[in-house]
């Protein structure tokens, strides 16, 4: 009988003394899945600006024609 014929025999009369078992719980995916909203809010395409030059009021009121005498 030669040695390696040994071993063979002696692992083969011990069997793993605890099998694997399953996780008791199987990993589950989460029911709903989270979404984009729909339509992503875009800005308006021309921003408003301001009147590029403020109205000035006359520098000097007008004056009534004085009245002859």
């Amino acid at each position: 009988m030669s040695f390696q014929f040994t071993v063979y025999c002696l692992l083969k009369s011990f069997p793993h003394p605890t099998p694997h078992t399953p996780h008791p719980t199987p990993y589950t995916p989460h029911p709903t899945p989270h979404t984009l909203h729909p339509t992503p809010h875009t800005p308006h395409p021309t921003p408003y600006t301001p009147h590029p030059t403020p109205h000035t009021l006359h520098p000097t009121p007008h004056t009534l024609h004085p009245t002859c005498v």
